[in-house]
C-alpha cells in the first residue's frame, strides 16, 4: 500500500507485523502518529529481522545485507547435514538426474521427508539464496518417488549450504543495474528447455526465475525467445513498481535485457510472420508488439557473461562462482567495510531510504499484537 504525501511511505504488512519504509524518518514518524492515533502500538526500532531475514544495514554508507544464516543453520541441524563435509557447488554438472525405475517405489515416509527437504530449501531461495534455484527446482521434480540418487541430490545442495551459511544479497555496489536471461535447450528428461532469468539492481539480485518451460522447443532459438519471453514480463512488471515507489531513476537499469542467443533477439525483433515460427505457442510472441517500446531493450552478451546461466544447468565450480557473484551474493567476511551501523541518526532527516531504490536501511518501526517482543498489543 502506498500513501501520497509527497513522497511515497511503503507499508509491508504480514499477519500482525508491520514494517514502514520512507524515503525519509520524517515520512517514516509521520505514518507512525497517525497508525498510533488508531491503535496501540510498540516501535521497536530499526528493522533487524523479518520473516527469517536477517537485515543488516549501513545509513552512512548507504548499503544493505540481507541474509539467512541462522535459517540455513536450522534447516541444516533438522536434516542432520551440521556436520558434513562441504561441497562448492549446489548440482553436480556431470550427473543428469531421471525419474525411478518402473520397479522402484519410495515409502510414503521417505516421500515425506524428502518434501520436507526439498521445501526447507525452498525459503531460502525465495528469501536471499538464487544460488540454489536450480538445483533445487531440479529435486523438486522428483518428489512423488525418489530414489537414492535424489536423495544424494539433496543432500549435495545441503553439504554446499553448509559451506556457505553466511552469504547474502549486498546492495550498494556499484554495478549498474541490468537483466540477464537464458535458456538450456532440451535439457529436461522430457526434452523441455530450462529457462531463467535475473534483474540486478544497485549491485544484487531483486528478481530471479529458475523454471522448465512448459512446451518443447525445436531449437535453442526457440528456447531463448521462450526465456526471454518471460524476462520481458517481468520487466514491464518492474518498471511499474518502481515507478509507483518512487524509484524512476532506475527505471532505465531494468529496461535492457541481455541474452547470449543473437537468433532470439534476431525473432523478437522481426514482426512479419513466417511459417516456420507458426508452432510457438501465442503467448510468447507477445513481445513482437513491443518491439517499438522504448521500455524494453534486448542486448547481447556471451554466455561466460550471462548471469542467468547460473539458472539454466548445473555450472563447474569457476563458472558458478563468477555468476554467484554477479548475482550480488557476498560474504559478510569478505566485505571490507562494515555493514552494520551502530550508529543511530547518522543522516539528516531528509535523508534517503529504501522506497527510493537507493538500497538503503531506513528506520523501520515493525508491529505486532500482543507481545512485548513484536508490536501491536
Amino acid at each position: 500500500m502506498f500513501i501520497n504525501y509527497e513522497k511515497p511511505v511503503i507499508l509491508l504488512l504480514y499477519v500482525d507485523d508491520l514494517v514502514l519504509a520512507a524515503p525519509s524518518k520524517e515520512l517514516v514518524n509521520w505514518i507512525r502518529l497517525k497508525l498510533c492515533g488508531e491503535f496501540s502500538m510498540t516501535d521497536l526500532g530499526k528493522l533487524r529481522n523479518f520473516l527469517g531475514l536477517e537485515i543488516k544495514g549501513n545509513r552512512s554508507r548507504r548499503t544493505l545485507l540481507l541474509s539467512q544464516e541462522r535459517y540455513v543453520q536450522r534447516i541444516l541441524a533438522a536434516h542432520g547435514m551440521l556436520d558434513c563435509i562441504p561441497s562448492s557447488t549446489p548440482a553436480d554438472p556431470h550427473i543428469r538426474l531421471e525419474k525411478s525405475k518402473v520397479d522402484f517405489q519410495a515409502t510414503e515416509a521417505e516421500c515425506r521427508k524428502y518434501k520436507s527437504a526439498v521445501g526447507s530449501s525452498m525459503y531460502a531461495i525465495l528469501g536471499t539464496r538464487p544460488d540454489l534455484a536450480y538445483a533445487v527446482s531440479k529435486v523438486s521434480q522428483f518428489s512423488i518417488n525418489p530414489d537414492n540418487s535424489h536423495w544424494t541430490a539433496v543432500k549435495r545442495v545441503f553439504r554446499y549450504l553448509a559451506g556457505t551459511a553466511n552469504p547474502g544479497l549486498y546492495y550498494g555496489g556499484q554495478r549498474n543495474g541490468t537483466g540477464f536471461t537464458d535458456a538450456d535447450w532440451g535439457s529436461a528428461g522430457d526434452r523441455k528447455s530450462i529457462g531463467g532469468y535475473t534483474f540486478i539492481l544497485n549491485g544484487a539480485a531483486i528478481c530471479w526465475n529458475s523454471k522448465k518451460q512448459a512446451t518443447v522447443a525445436l531449437s535453442s532459438t526457440e528456447a531463448e525467445y521462450m526465456a526471454l519471453t518471460q524476462a520481458v514480463k517481468q520487466s514491464l512488471w518492474l518498471q511499474g513498481a518502481l515507478s509507483e515507489m518512487g524509484a524512476k531513476k532506475h527505471l532505465l537499469e531494468v529496461e535492457e535485457i541481455q541474452i547470449d542467443n543473437q537468433g532470439a533477439i534476431a525473432l523478437a525483433r522481426n514482426p512479419e510472420y513466417h511459417a516456420r515460427t507458426k508452432h510457438i505457442d501465442i503467448q510468447y510472441h507477445f513481445i513482437r508488439e513491443d518491439v517499438e517500446n522504448p521500455e524494453i531493450k534486448r542486448a547481447y552478451c556471451p554466455t561466460s557473461e550471462n548471469t542467468a546461466d547460473v539458472f539454466t544447468k548445473a555450472l563447474p565450480n569457476v563458472a558458478f562462482t563468477k555468476h554467484t557473484l554477479g548475482l550480488g551474493l557476498r560474504d559478510l567476511s569478505t566485505i571490507t567495510q562494515p555493514v552494520e551501523d551502530h550508529h543511530e541518526g547518522v543522516l539528516d532527516e531528509d535523508s534517503e531510504g529504501v522506497s527510493t531504490g537507493e538500497g538503503v536501511c531506513c528506520e523501520s518501526p515493525v508491529l505486532t499484537p500482543k507481545s512485548p517482543d513484536t508490536i501491536l498489543q
